[in-house]
C-alpha cells in the first residue's frame, strides 16, 4: 500500500513520528480506567484539531488540573485564586511542639 518493499514496520513508525513532532504534535500514552477511556481519545482529537473546541476545553480543564511548574505559573495560579483581595495572616508556629517518647515506638 504505497509502502517500500522490504521496508520495516518500526522504519514506518519511526518516519511517521518524525512528521507528526515536525508539525508540532507529541505522542502521549496514558494508563486511565476504562470508563474513561473514550473521553480521553475525544479529548485527545479534539486537542489535535485545534480551533475553538480545543481553545474551550484547555480553558475549562487547566484550572481543575493546574500544577504550577514556573514561577510565572505560580504567580498566574495564585491571582486566579478565589482568595485574592481576602486579608490573609501567616504567622508560623513558633512553639516547641510536643514531647514524643521515642522508647514508646521500640516494642
Amino acid at each position: 500500500m504505497g509502502d517500500l518493499p522490504n521496508e520495516g514496520s518500526k522504519a514506518r513508525v519511526a518516519r511517521h513520528r518524525v512528521r507528526r513532532s515536525a508539525s508540532g504534535l507529541r505522542r502521549v500514552e496514558v494508563t486511565v480506567p476504562a470508563g474513561d477511556a473514550m473521553l480521553i481519545r475525544t479529548a485527545a482529537a479534539a486537542f489535535r484539531q485545534g480551533g475553538e473546541e480545543a481553545h474551550r476545553l484547555r480553558e475549562a480543564l487547566a484550572p481543575a488540573l493546574s500544577t504550577a511548574r514556573t514561577g510565572k505559573e505560580l504567580v498566574a495560579f495564585l491571582r486566579a485564586s478565589p482568595l485574592v483581595g481576602e486579608e490573609l495572616d501567616f504567622e508560623r508556629d513558633k512553639s516547641a511542639g510536643r514531647p514524643v517518647d521515642f522508647d514508646a515506638w521500640r516494642s
